[in-house]
């Protein structure tokens, strides 16, 4: 109930603005105002009594239309930022209210929504957009929707490559860490359907040559990452090849 008497003051100054959105026409003024009513949402978003009347109010949908393609100008990117921190700081899926949330992010198309951000946006909207994708792709469910289609599958690696291009760049040690670990959780999938020629294509040679050798030479985590998705792509196969000779010749010699 307290959620709801916010709402009504909140709300109405989030909606306000969408009538600057296409052209944008947005004055910084009015950017600062919904930018304070999203900061607001945010708060509430990271309190795990409020998180899930958010939800059930269906409160982020009104963020939305901040996050579609109609200008980079400052006052609508901050807004775009601010929008994407109220998702990031709901993306918490290991609370209790997580898979109710994993599954209103996949219903109302966060996805499509984040991939035009890190496409698209700013540096800072970018990552924030990733690191929303990222979590998805790290819950089992996230990752069975990300790859329920072909065309789902490859919209998210095709974008993924694109941000490690402008990575190479300007790199950023934090986004190539996010970037990285969306890559290794849809690795994962090479596992069901074997060897992918098509996937393989899709991943920048520049995450395994000397691109980005200064920024991960002391952050062994990152490095780490980089090393399974490389196993992941391209040594897996042969690591099942060498099994199967293995059990092969094992097998004669019982006979």
């Amino acid at each position: 109930m307290a959620l709801l008497r916010e709402e009504r003051h909140m709300t109405p100054e989030v909606i306000a603005v969408y009538q600057n959105l296409l052209p944008s026409m947005l004055s910084m003024k009015e950017s600062t105002r919904a930018c304070n009513a999203l900061a607001l949402f945010q708060v509430m978003a990271n309190n795990p009594e409020t998180r899930r009347e958010l939800i059930q109010a269906k409160i982020p949908c009104y963020f939305y239309p901040f996050l579609k393609p109609s200008g980079n100008d400052k006052p609508l990117e901050y807004l775009r930022l601010t929008s994407l921190a109220v998702l990031g700081s709901l993306a918490k899926f290991d609370d209790p209210n997580g898979p109710m949330i994993l599954h209103f992010f996949m219903k109302t198309e966060v996805v499509p929504l984040c991939l035009t951000c890190m496409d698209l946006c700013d540096e800072l909207s970018r990552k924030v957009a990733t690191l929303i994708v990222m979590k998805i792709l790290m819950q089992v469910e996230g990752l069975t929707y990300c790859c329920a289609t072909a065309e789902r599958f490859y919209s998210i690696v095709q974008v993924l490559y694109r941000v490690v291009e402008k990575l190479s760049e300007k790199p950023c040690l934090l986004h190539l860490k996010f970037v990285t670990q969306c890559y290794l959780s849809l690795s994962e999938v090479l596992r069901f359907i074997g060897p992918c020629d098509a996937f393989r294509n899709q991943v920048p040679r520049q995450l395994f040559d000397n691109t980005f050798r200064d920024i991960i030479r002391d952050d062994h985590e990152t490095s780490w990452m980089l090393q399974v998705l490389y196993f992941n792509i391209y040594e897996r196969l042969n690591f099942n090849i060498a099994n199967l000779d293995t059990i092969v010749r094992k097998a004669k010699k019982k006979k």
